[in-house]
């Protein structure tokens, strides 16, 4: 079975991604969404498990963290996808992800997406904003170093996920990297990682969620990401950060 797990604080932009999943031809799969109190009330979909995302603590900027780590631990699938909010993709989608599994079961795999003013749900996009930098045309399966993936459509290993214990929560101070990190440790416990760029989904533009997003992430972001860089390469970063371990019931 596949988890598809999506952290949101945009309820407006999750219909699409339900009449995606009601379309795709792979069905054993469970959606698990998790967002703000605040949010849950706005929603328009009916996903297989709702869940309040952990309130803030005493300086945290955001807490998508620890909505991903309390996602995560009550995941069921053997393969985990993130999907954010506010994305088309194609019908086949989960199977091709489910392919690349099954066989290479030690493998995280990005997918390559564009983003755009609008979508309608057949996926018809107006207006292309951002083009993804990472698009090959001369390469369908590409493995690449964890600094190339994306998780905005993502396949992980549940294993993987166990492994390394997730999101290291130190990034809801501030905003960003945490994904990254997630994926340098992860590099470390002998993961590898892949770009399937023929899987293109189409991403809705959306604007920062606060004014000061870029001025928290050079004073705040960028230390912590560098701290913990410079601790893996001297081998005395702990691989598994335990944090999905706090939120099994």
């Amino acid at each position: 079975m596949i988890s598809i797990i999506t952290p949101s604080t945009r309820p407006e932009l999750l219909p699409i991604i339900e009449k995606c999943l009601k379309r795709q031809d792979h069905g054993d799969f469970e959606w698990i969404l998790t967002m703000p109190k605040k949010f849950i009330k706005k929603i328009d979909v009916t996903p297989t498990l709702l869940l309040e995302d952990p309130p803030k603590l005493p300086g945290d900027f955001w807490s998508l963290c620890k909505g991903w780590n309390q996602a995560y631990a009550h995941a069921k699938g053997d393969l985990v996808i993130n999907i954010q909010d506010g994305i088309w993709f194609p019908p086949d989608t989960l199977s091709r992800l489910w392919f690349h599994y099954q066989n290479q079961p030690r493998i995280l795999v990005s997918t390559i997406g564009h983003q755009y003013d609008g979508i309608d749900e057949m996926g018809v996009p107006t207006n292309k904003v951002w083009h993804d930098p990472r698009a090959r045309t001369d390469i369908a399966f590409q493995e690449v170093a964890p600094s190339e993936m994306e998780m905005v459509m993502c396949s992980i290993p549940r294993a993987a996920l166990l492994e390394c214990g997730g999101i290291d929560e130190e990034y809801d101070t501030c905003n960003g990297a945490q994904e990254k990190e997630m994926c340098w440790r992860l590099n470390k416990l002998d993961w590898d990682f892949y770009i399937d760029h023929t899987i293109e989904y189409k991403a809705i533009q959306h604007p920062r969620l606060s004014d000061d997003w870029d001025k928290i992430y050079k004073e705040k972001t960028t230390p912590i990401f560098v701290r913990h860089m410079t601790e893996l390469d001297k081998g005395t970063r702990k691989l598994n950060v335990e944090s999905i371990s706090k939120y099994v019931v």
